[in-house]
C-alpha cells in the first residue's frame, strides 16, 4: 500500500470527477467558504475505523476521493482499500456495503480500489446516496451490487484534465516566455508558453489511456457490452429511473432497505 502520498501529486492530477465540481470547489476555497483542517491530512490509513452494523462493515465514500486524506474534506482512497482489505480479513464481517455520496476524484488510485473492491472475498454491495460520479462510480462499478435512492445520481463517466495557455496573455503584457528544455514536451504548460497542437495530442492520449482503464473496468464490473457502455460514457449524469434502464445501477431504494438486502443475501447463501 502507498502510505500518504504527496499533496502535489494528488491535487494535480487528471480527473475522473463530475463537471463543475471542482471548479465550484476551488472556488468556494478561494471564497474562504471552505475552511480547511490541517489534522484532516494525519487521519489514520490502517483502515480499521470504518463503521459496523451486524456483521457488515460499511466503508464511505464520500466527497472527494483522492489517494490521500486532503484537509479539504473528501475520502482517501488509501484508507478505503486499506478498509476493504481489513473488513475482508475480520472474521467478525460477513459482508460490505460501501456507502457512496461522491462527485469522484482523482484518476491516481481509483483503478487500484476498483481492484480490491472487486477481489473481495466477501460479498461487497454499493449505495449511491445523491451521487455516485466518475471515479466514485468506477470504484462502486465493481461491486456485486449497486443500488441507489430515488434522487439520486449516478454516472459521469469519463476522465479529464486542464492545461492553461497563458501566451496570449503574456504577449499583451509585452512577455516572450522561452522554455529551454531537453524536449519538445519538457516545460509544457509553463506559464506564458503556447501550447502546441503537438502538446495537446500527446495529453489526449494519456486522457484517452487511462479513460480505457475507466471503461474496462465498468463494462467488466456491470457486464456491459460496449453498445451499452457507448450510451453512457459522454460524462452525463442520470437519475435513478435512467441509471436503472442504462444499467448503471440494479435498484432503487433506501439504505436501510439495501443494507437489509445485503444481510439477508448472506444469510441465504446468495
Amino acid at each position: 500500500m502507498i502510505h500518504n502520498p504527496k499533496c502535489a501529486a494528488m491535487h494535480l492530477d487528471m480527473w475522473c470527477i463530475k463537471s463543475g465540481w471542482l471548479e465550484s470547489q476551488l472556488n468556494a476555497i478561494k471564497a474562504g467558504t471552505v475552511i480547511p483542517d490541517a489534522d484532516r491530512v494525519n487521519q489514520n490509513y490502517a483502515g480499521d475505523d470504518y463503521e459496523v452494523s451486524g456483521k457488515t462493515a460499511i466503508i464511505s465514500l464520500e466527497g472527494g476521493l483522492m489517494k490521500a486524506w486532503s484537509k479539504y474534506g473528501g475520502t482517501s482512497t488509501t484508507w478505503a482499500r486499506a478498509a476493504i482489505r481489513h473488513a475482508s480479513a475480520n472474521k467478525k464481517i460477513d459482508n460490505i456495503m460501501l456507502y457512496v455520496d461522491s462527485p469522484g476524484g482523482t484518476s491516481a488510485g481509483t483503478a487500484e480500489l476498483g481492484d480490491d473492491i472487486r477481489k473481495s472475498k466477501k460479498p461487497v454491495h454499493a449505495y449511491i446516496d445523491d451521487l455516485g460520479a466518475s471515479a466514485a462510480y468506477w470504484a462502486a462499478s465493481q461491486a456485486d451490487h449497486i443500488s441507489m435512492n430515488r434522487t439520486g445520481l449516478s454516472g459521469s463517466i469519463g476522465t479529464y484534465m486542464s492545461v492553461d495557455d497563458t501566451s496570449g496573455a503574456a504577449e499583451m503584457e509585452g512577455i516572450k516566455v522561452h522554455v529551454i528544455s531537453t524536449g519538445d514536451y519538457k516545460g509544457m504548460g509553463a506559464e506564458g508558453a503556447e501550447i502546441t497542437e503537438e502538446q495537446l495530442a500527446h495529453l489526449q492520449g494519456i486522457v484517452n489511456s487511462h479513460f480505457s482503464h475507466f471503461e474496462s473496468a465498468v463494462r467488466g464490473g456491470r457486464k456491459m457490452l460496449k453498445v451499452q457502455f457507448d450510451r453512457v460514457r459522454d460524462g452525463r449524469v442520470f437519475d435513478a429511473k435512467e441509471s436503472i434502464k442504462l444499467g448503471l445501477v440494479d435498484s432503487i431504494t433506501s439504505f436501510d432497505a439495501a443494507l437489509l438486502r445485503l444481510q439477508r443475501a448472506k444469510k441465504q447463501g446468495e
